[in-house]
């Protein structure tokens, strides 16, 4: 090791490749680029003012992240947005936020309460102002805020690309402006639950949170007629059967 000591130096917070990543996700959320839009190298390397090479790394990140789909000879293109997908992909983060919230309760500290308590008063500002990128971003670091107290690396690692893709539908659940409030409101009932140590009520309000979001958006997305209907899904019922009861 002595002998290699040297050889190492320090990565960059954010590399070329990291940026583009970022900014092809910001417009796949807002919507400049669509569901199952070609991403050609050459054109997106053009509009960034880069080269081909950290484009090309940043869509393999995106790809990793389950947001773009990569086929040798074929090229990139943003996956579709599908009921199927929604449904897999809510059940996903069901489970593992849940798991990540039950051992938070355990260990929540009064920083932890302090951090995310900022996040939702930047969230709720930006959004005043019509910044939905800083928006986005607040909300993302609310809700890991609460699930990095659970102390799990491997866990936290895990979410990530659910909690990735499920954006591309929460912000078709955004547009129902009618229920903002109510969803500030079940953000402070799950961080209330959490400063209490109560494992079962912060994952119940989690749950239902997570519900809320993935109902507004079944009601918009139109079933493809590729083994999708409007009758219970399989994984609709899986996600059911995980709920904590609420009695």
């Amino acid at each position: 090791m002595s002998e290699n000591a040297n050889l190492l130096t320090k990565p960059n917070r954010a590399t070329a490749a990291e940026q583009i990543a970022q900014t092809i996700f910001d417009a796949i959320l807002d919507g400049t680029i669509k569901p199952g839009a070609p991403l050609r190298l050459q054109e997106l390397a053009r509009q960034l003012g880069t080269s081909m090479m950290p484009v090309r790394e940043a869509l393999r990140q995106l790809e990793g992240l389950g947001l773009v789909e990569i086929h040798p000879h074929r090229g990139a293109w943003v996956r579709a947005v599908t009921r199927a997908d929604l449904l897999d992909t809510y059940f996903t983060r069901i489970n593992l936020e849940a798991l990540a919230l039950s051992e938070a309760a355990k260990r929540f500290t009064p920083a932890d309460t302090e951090r995310a308590r900022r996040a939702l008063e930047e969230q709720a500002a930006a959004r005043e102002s019509g910044d939905l990128i800083r928006s986005r971003a607040a909300h993302e670091r609310f809700h890991f805020t609460l699930y990095q107290a659970c102390g799990s690396d491997w866990l936290m690692r895990s979410i990530l690309p659910a909690w990735r893709n499920s954006e591309r539908y929460r912000i078709e659940s955004m547009r129902h402006t009618e229920d903002r409030d109510k969803r500030r409101s079940e953000h402070d009932k799950i961080l209330d639950a959490l400063v209490t140590g109560d494992a079962q009520a912060a994952v119940a309000c989690l749950v239902r949170h997570l519900q809320t979001s993935m109902d507004l958006v079944l009601e918009s997305l139109p079933a493809t007629g590729e083994g999708e209907d409007d009758g219970p899904h399989d994984l609709a019922q899986q996600l059911l059967r995980v709920r904590i009861d609420e009695r």
